[in-house]
């Protein structure tokens, strides 16, 4: 029985680490792109289209590159014309407009951010399942014939 254990432990255990690196790594890139699904629809389900003056004027928001356009042309249309909201009156009517500036670019912002956390998901994801697949193919055979080659039977 000892011998059983000592011979097989080592590339079994191997081959059981390898499949839940693989599911992990299934698992990171599922929920990455999902996420990143998900917050595509939302962007576009808003209707959101860059204004004229944005770096990609024109078009719809639907990913991080067209969400930071129109993030930045906003900044401008506030930031740029009253400067820091800090420096408006408090009895500025314009108060109102920076602040619903503020609350898109925060919107915006954070879809970006988001992106940019479901590319690393997805960037894990493909690392863990190539470790995983690794570990299958390369380490569970090798030590499988090492074990075989340095423990013998009794």
């Amino acid at each position: 029985m000892l011998w059983l254990i000592r011979r097989h432990s080592p590339w079994v255990a191997t081959l059981v680490i390898g499949l839940i690196l693989v599911a992990a790594g299934l698992f990171f890139l599922v929920k990455g792109l999902d996420t990143r699904a998900e917050i595509r629809e939302g962007l576009i389900a808003e209707q959101i289209i860059t204004s004229r003056d944005a770096s990609i004027p024109g078009v719809l928001v639907e990913d991080a590159a067209t969400a930071r356009a129109q993030s930045e042309a906003i900044k401008g249309h506030t930031y740029g014309r009253w400067g820091p909201y800090s420096k408006l009156d408090r009895d500025d009517p314009n108060r109102a407009v920076y602040l619903d500036g503020v609350t898109l670019r925060t919107a915006l912002n954070l879809a970006i951010a988001g992106f940019g956390v479901a590319d690393m998901a997805i960037g894990a994801g493909v690392l863990i399942l190539m470790a995983g697949v690794a570990t299958l193919l390369l380490a569970a055979p090798a030590l499988y014939f090492l074990a075989g080659a340095v423990v013998r039977r009794p």
